[in-house]
């Protein structure tokens, strides 16, 4: 019994985003590039296991090269609606971009600002933009990233969560699929 609790306990977390997800993050990290988006993600959770279908930029959010806000009387009235109209789904989390500002690049690393804001149990999605040196089929790496490249840009779509409210919140990673994109099975 504490054997198959561990198993549980350990297994890997995947979150397997629709094309209309995949599209949305995608097209308002580019968008925004050179500032980040923000948005939230609608899907079904179950046990180790994220089902987004819609991925949805907040229109309103201000945002620079290093950080983006939300006004959290919008958020309210957004999840209202939601519950309202969204039946069979549920918020499950939000997306964010980090891009690359000069010479930095970004990555899909939380820091230490996103993981003060995570809610523990939710899915977060971060959205590396980065200037192409040499284009890219998509394809999800060994890490559980998706990467690939987009007209001028450098893609790479991460994900994690935090299981519990903690003081320097210890993050785990996310395994992101997205077959409509990489097809089945494909990994490097």
């Amino acid at each position: 019994m504490e054997r198959a609790k561990t198993e549980v306990k350990n297994k890997k977390v995947e979150a397997y985003l629709s094309l209309p997800a995949f599209l949305s993050i995608v097209s308002s990290s580019i968008e925004t590039f050179k500032k980040e988006t923000i948005g939230y993600l609608i899907g079904v959770k179950g046990e180790n296991k994220y089902m987004v279908e819609y991925a949805i930029p907040y229109q309103t959010a201000e945002s620079s090269f290093a950080h983006v806000t939300i006004d959290l009387k919008r958020v309210e009235r957004v999840n209202s609606i939601l519950r309202l109209l969204s039946e069979g789904l549920e918020y499950i989390g939000e997306f964010h971009s980090h891009t690359a500002f000069g010479e930095s690049r970004a990555y899909i690393i939380p820091s230490s600002e996103d993981l003060l804001t995570t809610v523990p149990g939710e899915l977060n999605i971060i959205c590396a933009v980065n200037p192409k040196k040499r284009s890219v089929k998509w394809y999800e790496n060994k890490n559980g990233a998706l990467i690939g490249t987009v007209d001028e840009y450098r893609i790479e779509i991460g994900g994690y969560f935090v299981k519990k409210p903690a003081i320097g919140k210890k993050y785990q990673r996310v395994r992101i699929k997205c077959p409509s994109v990489t097809g089945i099975g494909v990994k490097r």
